[in-house]
């Protein structure tokens, strides 16, 4: 926690905590707000889908200009631009004339800003902290992220309760204007030289290229894609298995509400376990997936299943501040925005893909069939790429940052020259003294 004691990084993580809270009001309060403008099922689809598409879209260019821009500036904007959109709709929704095609393309435009502040924020973070003060830094800001997703729907509906949905978009634009006043206060300690600026898509395909380049790493990228994809048939089919005589609809937020405080569990433990061989522990710790649907193919009982649940979130969010890190360390930062985003978009195109296909395919195949097999989807890449040399290669080094042994042209953690890795690793981190 001395982390926080940063100034640069604690206005960071208070801009993220009242910004995040604020956007966890909104799957609710967007869903609500347009059945009470007279829309219906068909129209919030389409809403969120317009939503969805665009964030997906527009995430390799916020990647390029999160890289070519200073990212402090492109945070600042992108909170400017949400709470500008969602002060709209509160406008709307308060005067009685917020359409459905208003909510479409104010809700798209927020999205779309969203795909720039998604590589910008997890980019910034080295230019705020040391390198070995980095996964403490992450999993502050992911543990923010888990808490306000288990507290922003329940203040949504409390909000929604005692008023209208306008109240609550008009919440959100105003964290939004909280958030861009932190982020203008807060000073890089770490500035980026960037190089000269060159044709857009150009400065696009040197981000990926630097990715496929380590074609482990990209393979790493992939696995996480399909864990993606196998556990939206958890969401999809997790409810179907309670509603038939397994707990209904108490039993299945049972089962979330200890997800939710599992992820709350991972994100801490985050903040001191350190391990030796970063990506060989995270797709290790991807394995769990395979509990919950194993556990629902039965189906074990409702509480067997919460702390199934519980254990899969709680490696999910260690492993993905582990690798956040990683990732951080790997590459040059001059290029951490568009190698962000190419992770970002992968899992965002699986997990629609894998709420698309759950339906027909438990059809073909029958419930617990499907289970069985996507369980065993998710769990094979995990193994393999453990094989691979160079998946187990990365490793903590000596000095605690994170390098690839035995790569002579290692990037330096600063995004300096390229540095041979030194030749041997630290020993096994476990818990950090920090």
């Amino acid at each position: 926690m001395s982390i926080l004691r940063d100034r640069p990084f604690r206005l960071l993580w208070t801009a993220r905590s009242v910004s995040a809270l604020g956007n966890a009001l909104m799957p609710v309060t967007v869903v609500f707000a347009i059945l009470h403008s007279g829309g219906t099922a068909v129209d919030v689809g389409i809403v969120l889908t317009c939503q969805a598409v665009g964030q997906v879209v527009m995430l390799p260019v916020g990647g390029v200009w999160s890289d070519r821009l200073s990212r402090k500036l492109v945070l600042m904007a992108t909170d400017a631009v949400q709470a500008v959109c969602y002060g709209l709709l509160a406008a709307m929704v308060f005067l009685g004339h917020a359409a459905v095609w208003q909510f479409g393309v104010t809700y798209t435009v927020a999205g779309m800003a969203f795909a720039f502040f998604t590589p910008a924020s997890r980019a910034v973070v080295p230019e705020l902290v040391e390198s070995g003060k980095l996964q403490p830094a992450n999993a502050l800001l992911g543990l923010t992220d888990h808490s306000t997703k288990v507290l922003g729907p329940a203040v949504a509906a409390l909000l929604l309760a005692v008023s209208t949905p306008g109240i609550a978009l008009l919440i959100d634009s105003l964290s939004f204007l909280l958030s861009f006043v932190l982020v203008s206060r807060m000073r890089l300690s770490k500035p980026l030289e960037r190089p000269e600026q060159q044709h857009f898509f150009t400065e696009l395909r040197e981000g990926w290229a630097i990715v496929a380049e380590r074609r482990w790493y990209l393979a790493n990228l992939f696995a996480w894609g399909v864990w993606n994809f196998g556990l939206a048939f958890f969401f999809v089919l997790g409810p179907v298995v309670m509603e038939n005589g397994h707990g209904g609809a108490t039993g299945w937020s049972i089962v979330l509400m200890t997800g939710a405080v599992g992820s709350i569990l991972g994100g801490l433990a985050a903040l001191r376990y350190l391990p030796r061989r970063p990506l060989v522990t995270t797709n290790a710790l991807a394995l769990v997936g395979i509990v919950p649907l194993a556990l629902l193919a039965p189906p074990a009982p409702v509480l067997v299943v919460a702390v199934g649940v519980a254990l899969t979130f709680a490696t999910t969010a260690l492993g993905g501040e582990v690798l956040a890190t990683t990732q951080q360390q790997l590459f040059p930062k001059e290029m951490l925005a568009r190698v962000s985003s190419l992770d970002w978009m992968i899992s965002l195109i699986a997990m629609p893909a894998g709420y698309a296909a759950a339906g027909p395919v438990s059809e073909l195949l029958g419930l617990r069939t499907t289970l069985l097999v996507i369980a065993a989807l998710i769990g094979t890449p995990c193994v393999l790429l453990n094989l691979s040399r160079g998946v187990r290669s990365v490793q903590r080094l000596a000095d605690g940052t994170i390098g690839v042994v035995g790569e002579r042209d290692a990037v330096a953690p600063s995004g300096d020259s390229p540095a041979p890795a030194p030749a041997a690793p630290a020993e096994a981190a476990g818990p950090s003294g920090r």
